[in-house]
């Protein structure tokens, strides 16, 4: 580890994130294993590929980190982040493999225009794709490409948290414009205000009522089926914080039976957690 370079400190449920999916990368390479087929694992936020315990203060492997080690291998890896300063960094640890693409910049504008473009149904390509953003910075059309391109399995932080705060107000008229476009933006459309609000009414008349977190990730979960077109969306796992507070939920989408089976069993061993 380079005491050099200042790492992202992440909290306990980020940590049991990054064991899931390294369990499910495992399971994902060794079911390929016999087939034509070429593998490849993309990070939308890759960070610098390590990060510091909040809770002991000892390092711990990113995502990149941990996908680099999985065995069988994945044939191809891209790495991309917004900040300069990890992807340079992450240049200097792996930027000599042949396998490994490191690109810096908008994960949605890279993903859209280099990334998904060439894996390819035809071409038997397929991906397992971490998309981790630090809040509301995600363009609905990423999702909405891995779904119908087919041949995406997809890891999504669905940030209930950001939302709340910036867009999600009790009072919609008063949320701040700004945050309601990023929502809009997350979302593909303003339908998320259906999941978030109900019409009720009391003495005085129609009452516009928020919604819980459990209601807004449901409607997304049926929006990842029925609108991105993947197969299979596994119930999501909420990731808490200190306080119990769900910070996020991780959502899990692809096309096989076969992966929502294997990723089913290992949520069912954090629920509880």
């Amino acid at each position: 580890m380079d005491t050099n370079f200042e790492f992202d400190e992440i909290g306990y449920w980020s940590e049991l994130k990054l064991e899931i999916v390294e369990k499910y990368g495992g399971a994902y390479t060794t079911a390929f294993k016999n087939t034509q087929l070429k593998k490849y694992y993309v990070d939308g936020f890759s960070g610098a590929g390590m990060h510091v315990s909040k809770t002991t203060g000892s390092p711990i492997e990113g995502s990149p980190s941990r996908a680099l080690k999985i065995s069988p291998p994945f044939d191809g890896y891209y790495f991309i982040d917004l900040n300069e300063h990890k992807t340079s960094y992450l240049q200097s640890q792996y930027g000599q493999r042949q396998d490994v693409h490191i690109l810096t910049g908008d994960c949605s504008e890279v993903l859209l225009k280099e990334v998904l473009p060439q894996i390819q149904w035809k071409d038997y390509k397929r991906a397992l794709c971490l998309l981790d953003p630090y809040g509301l910075h995600m363009d609905w059309q990423v999702i909405y490409q891995a779904g119908q391109s087919k041949t995406i399995d997809m890891f999504l932080n669905f940030p209930v948290m950001d939302m709340n705060r910036n867009a999600i107000w009790k009072n919609p008229d008063k949320a701040p414009r700004e945050g309601v476009d990023r929502m809009n933006r997350f979302w593909g459309d303003e339908s998320w205000k259906q999941a978030a609000y109900s019409e009720e009414r009391d003495l005085f008349g129609p009452v516009t009522v928020k919604q819980g977190n459990d209601e807004v990730a449901a409607a997304f979960m049926n929006r990842l089926k029925t609108v991105a077109g993947f197969a299979y969306v596994a119930d999501p796992l909420p990731m808490k914080n200190t306080t119990n507070a769900t910070v996020y939920y991780l959502f899990f989408a692809a096309q096989k039976p076969v992966a929502s089976k294997i990723i089913t069993d290992i949520f069912a061993k954090y629920r509880s957690v």
